[in-house]
């Protein structure tokens, strides 16, 4: 297949684009400039093209059986104002599906977030995919809108959009300041690990399986034109922030102690977010 990636130099995007390329795959990918790079090794170089979601074209999606949207702004800890939101997550996300379809693309993945859920997830365990979209953060609700359009879009064009909205992803590459990667700095260099009371219960996903269910998705017989699929990417396991925690310091042989409680819970904090994953499938051979 060829393939057209956004934000394959992010932390899920890297992921993906280097699953992709490992499939013998042909990938074009979207990045900023020449300086930016995917956060792990690639097995091979996709054919780069340098811009954003603003500037492409559509000659440059002639030929494309799948296009992958990872590309989005305000992911933590990249801050953005409302307007680059919007701009990104919504208007541009728009505009990559509509350029796509005028060169012909059929098929798009989209990875969307649980954020979009907010505050329906104190109402549903499990979250279906077709809750209601109650976003608390600027992020989920630029998340949402682009969703919102993306579908309506998808509908009335006809095309075949699979949408991914992901829980809490974890891994290699990931910001040092988030949890699993400050976690496994901790242990890995022998220091205590101060956290919250960890009672929090949600999905914790590895980066791999999250880029697997992605690249699977572009050849899924069920996803249908103008019938958008849409699923909760996960791992199956509800599993407290806690106990996650204590998982990955003994698999990580932590000589440190990890110190639940010595950090404040938020007062707002939504103490169960876990996923319905009903539509998720296993994914089979992804290669060409």
């Amino acid at each position: 297949m060829r393939l057209f990636i956004t934000g394959g130099t992010g932390f899920i995007g890297s992921y993906v684009l280097a699953a992709s390329l490992a499939a013998g795959h042909e990938v074009v990918a979207l990045r900023r400039s020449h300086h930016s790079h995917p956060v792990i090794p690639l097995p091979s170089e996709p054919h780069w093209c340098e811009g954003d979601l603003a500037n492409l074209q559509v000659s440059q999606f002639h030929g494309v059986d799948a296009l992958v949207h990872l590309a989005s702004a305000g992911v933590n800890p990249k801050p953005a104002s409302w307007r680059e939101l919007v701009r990104a997550n919504a208007e541009g996300s728009l505009r990559l599906m509509e350029l796509g379809t005028e060169a012909g693309v059929r098929r798009y993945v989209v990875a969307g977030s649980s954020h979009e859920y907010g505050n329906a997830a104190r109402r549903y365990d499990p979250i279906p995919p077709d809750a209601p979209l109650e976003p608390l953060s600027p992020y989920g609700a630029s998340k949402a809108a682009g969703f919102q359009l993306l579908q309506a879009f998808a509908i009335a064009s006809g095309s075949e959009l699979f949408y991914g909205r992901i829980f809490t992803a974890y891994g290699e590459g990931q910001f040092e300041g988030n949890f699993w990667p400050s976690l496994r700095s901790a242990a890995l260099s022998g220091k205590d690990f101060l956290m919250t009371s960890g009672r929090q219960v949600s999905d914790f996903v590895s980066v791999e399986v999250v880029a697997n269910h992605l690249l699977a998705a572009c050849i899924r017989p069920d996803v249908a034109a103008g019938v958008p699929l849409v699923v909760n990417v996960g791992s199956g396991q509800a599993t407290s922030l806690l106990a996650f925690a204590q998982a990955e310091w003994d698999r990580l042989g932590a000589i440190g102690r990890l110190l639940p409680g010595s950090l404040p819970d938020r007062a707002d904090q939504i103490e169960r977010y876990v996923p319905d994953l009903r539509g998720l499938q296993i994914p089979a051979s992804t290669h060409c």
